[in-house]
């Protein structure tokens, strides 16, 4: 199995999580690096603590790619120069890399919200239709260059974790 770097980006209550837990394997050296789990290490103010976040991550990632771990990296990643940065670290070590843009629409993501709680074992509570349509308007004005856009309303779970599970072979 060849070392990749996958970069699964989204609104929230898109799917990243979800389909980065099932793919994340031990044994065959395939490690989650979700950019939501570093945000309170700094601070309760997200914006304020973004860059300390994502700089963290990136030496994160960094650390996990020498060890010759293939990495899916996750993030809304509101700042597309974040997504850059993850693609020249994976370029400069020779490692393919893949981009999955999780699009779905605004009004099923803010269903999708509404029933986050107890869902899984860390879940959130939901955020609000308002911060969901501004995770949502971020991702949609600030595209990323080379992404393959991945329809996580009308894909069953199983198909987007089984196309994006083929960079592994």
């Amino acid at each position: 199995m060849k070392q990749t770097l996958v970069i699964i980006r989204g609104a929230s209550a898109s799917g990243k999580s979800t389909i980065a837990e099932n793919l994340r394997n031990f044994d065959k050296k395939i490690v989650w690096l979700k950019t939501d789990n570093f945000k309170p290490f700094f601070s309760n103010n997200e914006e304020k603590a973004l860059d300390a976040v994502m700089d963290t991550c990136l030496a994160t990632l960094n650390f996990l790619l020498d060890k010759g771990y293939s990495v899916i990296y996750e993030g809304i990643f509101k700042r597309p120069e974040y997504v850059k940065k993850a693609i020249e670290l994976g370029k400069t070590k020779n490692i393919p890399v893949a981009i999955y843009q999780l699009m779905c629409s605004l009004k099923t993501l803010q269903e999708r919200d509404k029933t986050r709680i107890g869902v899984r074992k860390g879940c959130r509570k939901p955020l609000g239709d308002e911060i969901i349509a501004s995770l949502y308007k971020k991702i949609v004005d600030n595209p990323i260059e080379g992404t393959i856009e991945l329809d996580t309303e009308n894909k069953a779970l199983e198909e987007c974790i089984e196309i994006i599970s083929r960079n592994f072979d």
